[in-house]
């Protein structure tokens, strides 16, 4: 059964990964995406895809390894995390950090070492927390979508020049969720801070015992 949400939403997401490999420009990509948003039929939906699909073969997007295999960002990991807490680790191919899909639990996703370039990291947290601990030299571009949900950016930004640094592009959504953008420094500096608060805590209790 056609979803038009479903499809546009499906669009968008392709568009941002077409992005993510340089195959379109920031101007192209603002442009479809607009059509995006203002598609209201299935000849519409089929007309965005066509174009997309061209944008494919003009960027050719297939790449070979070294043993000369086909690798496309489809083959990227996927991480999913339900009812449940995990810690991940960035691996980037071909621009394409994986798709991390938190619900009803915690994701923490730790993005330390980049290539120079742009990286594609699709998240997705529904009524659950992800955490995006971000090395200081890396660009940060958030794209996410907050649906009755909060999005929090780290307030420190990256030292030397913008354009020699890799860049990491965060796509997805959050839905009665948050999501925690944070630089590694300061998310190191508060973990400190809650060990320091537990000794405390446990020093207090015993105290009391005396």
């Amino acid at each position: 059964m056609f979803n038009l949400n479903e499809e546009k939403d499906k669009l968008a997401e392709k568009l941002a990964e077409q992005f993510s490999q340089n195959i379109i420009d920031m101007e192209e990509y603002e442009r479809i995406l607009e059509y995006i948003n203002k598609i209201e039929t299935k000849k519409e939906v089929n007309i965005i895809e066509k174009i997309m699909k061209e944008n494919n073969i003009e960027g050719k997007r297939l790449t070979a390894d070294k043993n000369n295999d086909i690798i496309t960002p489809e083959e990227n990991e996927k991480h999913l995390t339900v009812f449940s807490e995990t810690s991940s680790y960035i691996k980037p191919l071909n621009g394409n950090g994986g798709e991390h899909s938190c619900y009803f639990g915690e994701n923490k996703i730790i993005v330390e070492n980049l290539p120079k370039g742009r990286t594609l990291l699709n998240v997705k947290s529904v009524f659950g927390e992800t955490k995006i601990i971000i090395a200081e030299n890396i660009k940060i571009i958030n794209r996410i979508i907050p649906v009755f949900s909060e999005i929090a950016e780290p307030a420190v930004k990256t030292d030397g020049d913008d354009d020699d640094l890799p860049e990491l592009y965060i796509t997805g959504k959050a839905i009665f969720g948050e999501v925690k953008i944070k630089r590694m420094d300061e998310y190191n500096k508060q973990d400190w801070k809650k060990i320091g608060e537990k000794i405390m805590k446990k020093i207090l209790d015993k105290i009391d015992k005396i």
